[in-house]
């Protein structure tokens, strides 16, 4: 686990939740990018992701473009594509929550049981309430974003899996 200062994840008001979020990230940030080695890491991510059994059976695949510092998704489009899925990004404006069999969500930190904390706008966390029951969803990261504990709202959701590099 990352040498990170210990945050109150049981703080009583929602201040004090956004504070230790805000404080989490800039510490994930720049932790994420002081990697010298992210498209090997992000390679190998990509290898034990398409190993699953849950992204084998999927047939329709959401995958984030990725942004500076994280894993680089454009290999991963590429390869689940050539595995015969069809993929969609977040931006397109028309896709329907119901439309993904598995979903792959970026963040800055994770725990193994899922929690997740993201850039901070909320946008997975409305999406993915609408999503199919049998959905999937899976985060990624590397290994470093990976913590005991997160502070976490009523509104965070709790992803099914994390696969790291």
């Amino acid at each position: 686990m990352p040498d990170v200062p210990e945050i109150n994840v049981s703080a009583n008001s929602a201040s004090d939740v956004d504070a230790a979020k805000r404080e989490l990230r800039r510490q994930m940030r720049q932790l994420r990018n002081g990697l010298a080695d992210r498209p090997e890491r992000s390679a190998a991510m990509w290898m034990a992701l398409l190993d699953r059994d849950d992204v084998h059976t999927s047939r329709r695949v959401m995958v984030f473009a990725s942004i500076p510092g994280e894993p680089e998704t454009a290999s991963l489009i590429d390869l689940l594509q050539a595995a015969g899925k069809s993929t969609a990004l977040p931006e397109d404006a028309d896709l329907d929550p119901s439309w993904p069999d598995l979903i792959v969500v970026p963040g800055l930190a994770f725990t193994v049981g899922g929690h997740r904390l993201g850039q901070g706008g909320g946008w997975y966390d409305r999406f993915l309430p609408g999503r199919r029951a049998d959905c999937t969803t899976i985060g990624v990261c590397f290994a470093c974003q990976i913590v005991d504990h997160l502070p976490m709202d009523e509104h965070d959701v709790v992803l099914d899996a994390v696969v790291t590099d």
